[in-house]
């Protein structure tokens, strides 16, 4: 497995970890900090699994085209996250959003997964 498959693969994972620590920010009241925190290195990793994947599979290859896809949901969720504070439709949002990037990292992972299972026949 390539190195920009196995970041991708470890973005998912901290995706979840994400969800799990904005989740506990809302229901049971963490420090909105750890989620904010949490995000931002998801995102670095999210970046450097698109470099990675630009280099191993070039930049008209799907993973890579899913991993910017990714990252510009990412970014809309940043967004949508800061604009959440104080608003309950906006958290709703957020968190609608969230399934969303959720969706888009695990087909990211499935094309990484695929693509390189083909190189690998």
């Amino acid at each position: 497995m390539s190195l920009g498959g196995s970041v991708a693969k470890l973005v998912g994972v901290m995706l979840f970890v994400q969800v799990i620590l904005g989740g506990g920010s809302t229901v049971l009241r963490f420090p909105a900090a750890y989620h904010l925190v949490w995000g931002t290195l998801t995102f670095v990793a999210l970046a450097v699994a698109t470099f990675l994947l630009a280099k191993d599979h070039g930049t008209k290859s799907r993973p890579f085209l899913a991993a910017v896809t990714s990252m510009l949901d990412f970014v809309v969720q940043g967004l949508l996250g800061l604009a959440s504070f104080g608003s309950a439709i906006m958290i709703v949002v957020h968190l609608a959003n969230a399934f969303v990037l959720a969706a888009l990292v695990t087909w990211l992972v499935v094309l990484v997964s695929s693509v390189e299972n083909r190189i690998t026949e």
